[in-house]
């Protein structure tokens, strides 16, 4: 007997042949021991809740009267001055001129209207003032910072004067959607709404 006939010998007493209706993956399978199940001691852990970032915009408050008048005069004043002179140039009988003149009245009323996606200056500084614990001194436009700023566009950014809790003079920037706005430091960090906004 082969030293190879031997082997086989050993191996097939060691291990049962499978029957005809085994499958041959499954003959044999050593199934590793489980331990014996142990329950956790202590109590529950809370389920761990995915906290939102603070959202950075606030709504702005809806315009008072004075508001409104005060963001409103240059404009009114404008076209109350184009309709003067068209007035003046009908009284003077240069009719085409103030044809011209009250064409440039409708076309300028035509144009503010089209154009309206702001809100007056104030009434941004008072929703900032509310939410935030900053108080605006001034809105500056960068394309103009000697004009004072009376209306605040949508979607356009400006720089501001504020005061923080330390009564120290700030530079930040003033950033605009419509009917929300969103203070940020000059390093642009986002200064956020006070308890809001989870």
């Amino acid at each position: 007997m082969s030293a190879v006939n031997e082997l086989e010998r050993r191996l097939a007493a060691d291990r049962p042949h499978a029957g005809p209706d085994e499958r041959t993956e499954t003959f044999h399978e050593v199934k590793p021991e489980r331990p014996p199940s142990v329950r956790p001691t202590g109590g529950r852990r809370p389920a761990k809740t995915k906290t939102r970032p603070r959202d950075p915009w606030s709504p702005v408050p809806r315009p008072t009267r004075t508001e409104w008048r005060r963001a409103l005069t240059p404009m009114i004043l404008q076209l109350l001055g184009v309709l003067l002179l068209a007035v003046v140039s009908f009284m003077a009988g240069q009719n085409a001129l103030g044809v011209i003149l009250l064409l440039v009245l409708a076309a300028l009323a035509g144009w503010r209207a089209a154009t309206w996606d702001w809100m007056p200056a104030d009434t941004v500084m008072r929703g900032v003032d509310a939410t935030r614990p900053v108080r605006v001194l001034r809105v500056i436009d960068p394309d103009d910072p000697e004009t004072p700023v009376r209306v605040v566009h949508a979607s356009r950014r400006y720089a501001i004067w504020w005061l923080d809790a330390d009564a120290m003079v700030r530079t930040g920037v003033l950033l605009t959607r419509p009917g929300l706005v969103s203070v940020a430091t000059s390093d642009s960090t986002a200064v956020l709404p006070e308890g809001g906004g989870a």
